[in-house]
């Protein structure tokens, strides 16, 4: 901080000073490593001051206030004063970059002090501006500035502005002028990371303030996180008594408060707004992965969650999600299936399709508010597919797709107990319901070749369907008014459009509608997904007492060894009947069989994936309401399985999370192997984790004849980072790829966030960690 002198000319002890008739105010020397001299500041007119001690000064001109520099000039005494903001206006604050400083390393607690850098007194008074930081973070500290400006004075600790990080990878901005007056805050999680292939690494964010728009934006990583729109646009040269720009802390009270440990590796602060896209370019000169599937994708959708990877057997790499289009919520939403794939071993991935979808609602690019009220406001009406599974059939080189199929307002939590079937003569046919019928009388059914039947009379009527479940009247195809949906502030409209778009049983103004329940639906595709098959439900063999019975979504197995060799097989959940269950199929894919795994009926989510061992026997790892993950096996095929083992040294929640796990093609330590993907906490979806199991046979016979040992344990980022659902497969280089959900799903604060499913790749040497005690 420079302070200003007064003095009157008769005292000045250099005599040679040539001074006329003006009054001299002299600011203390500072000296700088950036220009290896000491700085002058005279509140004077420039021209008038001839030398001091006959030694000249390069002249600046600097706003209403100059600057002399000159080595070797001793300091200029005097009464000392407050200089604070003296005439400076953002009008005479240059344009563009006004600091720029590299390489600054920061020891948590003392942080880095800018305020008597060149050009900080235009920091104090910017009321506009662009602020980018990258930053590699050592420190372990809940919430760490990055860069902070504001009145360190005492009694004015809520008088600042900061751009800061959490632990848990929130990006945020806060500026105030004690909350009763300004308050100003913009944040969103999940958005760097700490750790990538066992390094830590440097993130870089950008902040931008435009008071022509009355907006604040942040940015991280090349991707725009959130943005802030005002009535009243505040900035820097609205808080009082700003005295200090600091690295690495807010000083508070005189204190450094949220202190940032680590390297700041560029910090450059702007009287300039930039670009969106040049502040996304600037700051994704730091990314780690890729996004297969992003907001502003082909598929029209903001967000994406429900992981599926799958390498097939001629080299080429398939993956599938969600794609949400009303926030992160599950159904009853807007959620359609998108798919995609890369030709080059998982390198460069085509712009994704969407092979399952419903029309009854648009698909396009909204912003699920995140405020307190309408983050948790859904879709009402509009049907869905949810959670997909990959599968290929090797001996057929088949390609199944399979997903939950959610009649109109429908989810698992609403979801009505029974199949959605009725047995006539012996067969299963879908039931449905005449819409002007009451709710529970379903007197109508799909018979063959999709023709509706009146089962009262059972006769032919005129309607049937075709193979997406579009409905027809003698044969011309009914249309219906799609949906469209808009915020009025917290208030979700639903409205139809004048878009016509196929009615579909699953929709909620068709004339026939579906029992609203559960479905398992499956397409499939013989040219690795250019082209799919029409649309097939597969779960007539839905208990009757079961609420619903849904997908363990990820990916299925067929079995390629052993007495069941060629057998597809895919996990699944249910409530009521059994908790985890599995449909089969021995004529490749043309009809399946469900098994039920269990006893339980606690409705507990048992989302599991399979594995297969040596012998062409099955272990099967499933998410559990009890903190653990749990291992069941089954030695005839998948037909029964043995009771739950929990897996050691694994940790999740109460609730659980899905996880992933794969068979890997070669040894591993001269080992068969398996590897497994899931957090690592017992109190939030975080700390994902890659563990590598050892397959040993113990000699003995049934399901205990092969042992895992967990050797490797990889972190995919520091323990405090989110890890929601993931799959895993093997590359055809043999590296490993990764899809998974680089965020809390669980959390409330963690709702409706872009971009977070993040696929990367590893080699098994990256993944070969030890395991710590």
């Amino acid at each position: 901080m420079y302070s200003l002198i007064k003095k009157s000319i008769s005292t000045i002890a250099l005599s040679t000073l040539a001074i006329t008739s003006l009054p001299t105010y002299s600011v203390s020397s500072q000296t700088t490593e950036e220009y290896g001299a000491r700085k002058y500041f005279i509140n004077n007119n420039i021209e008038n001051i001839k030398n001091i001690e006959n030694k000249s000064f390069d002249l600046i001109q600097n706003l209403n206030t100059k600057i002399l520099e000159k080595e070797n000039i001793e300091t200029l005494s005097g009464t000392v004063v407050d200089f604070t903001k003296e005439a400076t206006s953002n009008s005479t604050i240059p344009n563009g970059l006004i600091i720029e400083k590299s390489n600054i390393n920061i020891t948590a607690g003392k942080g880095y002090d800018l305020s008597s850098e060149m050009g900080s007194e235009y920091v104090k008074a910017l009321e506009k501006g662009t602020i980018i930081v990258s930053y590699k973070s050592t420190s372990n500290n809940s919430i760490q500035s990055l860069v902070s400006i504001g009145n360190n004075t005492s009694g004015n600790r809520d008088r600042h502005f900061h751009i800061y990080i959490t632990n848990t990878g929130e990006v945020g901005m806060e500026l105030r002028n004690t909350d009763s007056v300004l308050k100003y805050t913009l944040g969103r999680p999940a958005a760097v990371r700490s750790i990538y292939k066992n390094n830590l690494v440097f993130n870089t964010i950008a902040f931008k303030a435009d008071p022509s728009n009355k907006q604040y934006k942040l940015f991280a990583n090349g991707e725009l996180l959130a943005t802030l729109n005002t009535d009243v646009y505040k900035f820097i040269n609205d808080i009082t008594g700003v005295n200090n720009v600091m690295l690495g802390g807010t000083v508070r009270d005189g204190v450094i408060a949220y202190p940032f440990g680590g390297t700041i590796g560029n910090v450059k602060i702007y009287n300039e707004i930039l670009t969106d896209e040049a502040l996304k370019a600037e700051t994704g000169a730091t990314t780690y992965g890729k996004n297969i599937f992003y907001a502003g994708d082909s598929t029209k959708s903001n967000y994406f969650r429900i992981p599926s990877l799958l390498s097939l057997r001629s080299g080429t790499v398939v993956s599938a999600a969600d794609a949400r289009y009303g926030g992160t919520h599950d159904s009853k939403s807007n959620i359609d299936i998108a798919f995609s794939k890369s030709l080059d071993g998982g390198i460069i991935w085509k712009n994704p399709t969407i092979p399952l979808q419903f029309n009854d609602y648009v698909a396009r690019n909204i912003d699920w508010p995140r405020d307190s009220i309408g983050k948790n406001v859904q879709i009402q009406g509009s049907a869905s597919f949810i959670d997909p599974v990959l599968l290929e059939d090797k001996e057929t080189k088949r390609l199944f797709i399979f997903a939950d199929a959610m009649p109109a307002g429908i989810g698992s939590s609403n979801a009505s107990t029974g199949s959605g079937y009725k047995d006539i003569a012996g067969k299963k046919y879908m039931k449905l319901r005449w819409h002007q019928d009451g709710s529970s009388t379903y007197n109508y059914s799909i018979r063959e070749n999709g023709v509706i039947y009146n089962d009262v009379t059972n006769l032919p009527t005129e309607y049937k369907i075709d193979g997406d479940y579009n409905l027809y009247k003698n044969g011309i195809a009914l249309l219906y008014k799609q949906y469209d949906y808009n915020f009025s502030g917290t208030t979700l409209l639903e409205t139809a459009t004048n878009i016509d778009v196929n009615m579909n049983v699953f929709y909620k103004d068709s004339l026939f509608k579906v029992f609203p329940t559960t479905y398992l639906d499956m397409k499939y595709s013989d040219d690795e997904g250019e082209t799919w098959s029409n649309l097939n439900i597969v779960s007539s063999f839905k208990p009757e007492n079961s609420k619903f019975l849904v997908l363990g979504p990820g990916v299925g197995k067929q079995i390629s060894k052993g007495q069941y060799k060629g057998r597809l097989i895919v996990p699944l959940y249910s409530s009521s009947y059994a908790e985890l269950g599995f449909m089969y199929s021995d004529d490749h894919g043309q009809t399946w069989n469900y098994v039920a795994a269990d006893n339980r009926n606690t409705g507990t989510t048992a989302e599991a994936q399979i594995v297969e061992m040596p012998d062409g026997s099955l272990k099967s790892y499933l998410r559990t309401g009890s903190g653990v993950i749990a291992e069941v096996t089954s030695i005839n095929g998948g037909e029964t399985w043995s009771d739950r083992v929990t897996v050691p040294n694994m940790h999740t929640t109460s609730y659980g999370t899905q996880l992933s796990v794969i068979n890997y093609a070669g040894l591993i330590d001269g080992k068969e192997a398996i590897i497994l993907s899931a957090p690592d906490s017992s109190s939030a979806r975080r700390n994902g984790k890659i563990w590598i199991g050892l397959i040993s046979d113990t000699g003995a016979s049934g399901i205990n004849k092969y042992s895992i040992e967990w050797k490797y344990c990889y972190s995919v980022d520091s323990s405090n980072m989110g890890y929601s659902y993931s799959c895993l497969t093997e590359l055809p280089n043999g590296d490993i790829g990764l899809l998974y959900e680089k965020y809390d799903s669980w959390s409330r604060n963690e709702l409706h966030l872009k971009n977070i499913l993040k696929y990367e790749t590893f080699s098994i040497n990256e993944l070969k960690q030890p395991i710590s005690n």
